[in-house]
């Protein structure tokens, strides 16, 4: 029979056999992060180079960290740590001190129109959400925004949010649903819990209407007519707006159209 001096014994040493007290170590869920690739150079291209963005960059400026980097119609050739091509798609990547109020790599969408036209408006990707480490709890891929002139403010924007009414590492919309010009009424939309890899994402906007598609299927419907006198543009990227973030997050796309 062992004695309980002999199982005290045997515990001890299974317990420094598995690495001591790191044996007891659990990860949480903000211990789990999505690893982003360092910038190489010379393995990464300009994203001008992949042919199929061509139709879209071609009419969008790049905006980085908060102002225009590059302005519409110059992205050929231009690569940079925050806008490059690797493996085939667009990576969107930003890092934001601690002291920044807010930084993006995104692009903007030259064109501006109104959600009451009779000839669609498409908003189309297939990209992968990075989770990013602990210290940035929320992050912007997609945004319907209004211009200075009429109201400058996005409709829509499409998120990653870390927790949310208990809903942890979900994506979002969040959509105005009251008159721009009174006070401002949001709707969350939960769209699921972030996938792993990559999903298509659709926004279709024509004769007020606008429909909101995750992975082809339809989320939600809108009447916006409450909008119809803002001048709007399509953005895509990445874009952490929250003072309080920091640390790095990343947006990559296998394809996107704007139009």
């Amino acid at each position: 029979m062992v004695n309980k001096t002999t199982w005290t014994s045997l515990l001890l040493l299974f317990v420094i056999g598995c690495g001591g007290t790191d044996f007891f170590t659990v990860d949480t869920p903000d211990d789990i992060y999505d690893k982003i690739p360092a910038y190489d150079a010379d393995k990464c291209i300009a994203p001008y180079d992949i042919e199929r963005f061509r139709p879209t960059l071609k009419k969008c400026k790049l905006q980085y960290p908060n102002g225009t980097a590059v302005s519409y119609g110059k992205l050929r050739g231009f690569k940079a740590p925050y806008f490059y091509g690797l493996d085939d798609a667009v990576w969107f990547v930003v890092d934001k001190d601690a002291d920044m109020e807010k930084i993006r790599s995104e692009l903007r969408e030259k064109g501006e129109w109104q959600t009451s036209d009779s000839e669609k408006h498409l908003w189309h990707a297939t990209l992968r959400c990075f989770k990013p480490k602990s210290g940035v709890d929320s992050y912007t891929w997609m945004q319907i925004h209004g211009n200075n002139a009429t109201f400058d403010y996005p409709i829509l924007r499409l998120m990653w949010v870390r927790n949310h009414e208990g809903f942890y590492d979900h994506l979002w919309a969040i959509v105005i649903v009251s008159d721009p010009y009174a006070d401002k009424r949001y709707e969350w939309i939960d769209l699921g819990k972030r996938p792993d890899g990559f999903f298509d994402a659709d926004v279709k906007i024509v004769d007020n209407s606008m429909d909101i598609i995750l992975n082809g299927k339809w989320i939600k419907h809108y009447d916006v007519t409450y909008w119809q006198e803002v001048e709007n543009y399509f953005k895509a990227g990445v874009y952490i707006n929250r003072h309080e973030d920091h640390g790095k997050a990343a947006v990559v796309f296998k394809n996107l159209k704007m139009y």
